[in-house]
């Protein structure tokens, strides 16, 4: 079985292979980009797996996603919710700045 995990998309190389990605933690990492059929962007949110991006989240199916951890895991949730919705901050924040 795999884990994915999901982070935001802070910066990409000129190349197109490499995107420095944030898990929430405020702390960058480096990911090869894993998928051919989806452009990446940044502030798009993604899933990381083994160190690929490995799909790209759509707003409204990350607020699904959400909201099924909300139901599945009622109050031991909580913790899980907060990072994903820094997540979605975060996301809003860097696609803001490139409109801006």
């Amino acid at each position: 079985m795999c884990w994915g995990t999901p982070a935001v998309v802070v910066n990409i190389d000129e190349n197109g292979m490499v995107a420095k990605v944030d898990f929430g933690d405020g702390i960058e990492r480096e990911v090869f980009i894993g998928i051919s059929n989806e452009k990446i962007s940044k502030g798009d949110i993604v899933i990381v797996h083994a160190g690929v991006i490995i799909s790209k989240y759509t707003y409204e199916g990350f607020l699904e996603h959400i909201e099924l951890l909300r139901e599945i895991l009622g109050e031991d949730s909580k913790q899980l919710v907060n990072m994903y919705n820094a997540l979605l901050s975060i996301a809003k924040l860097i696609k803001g700045n490139q409109n801006g």
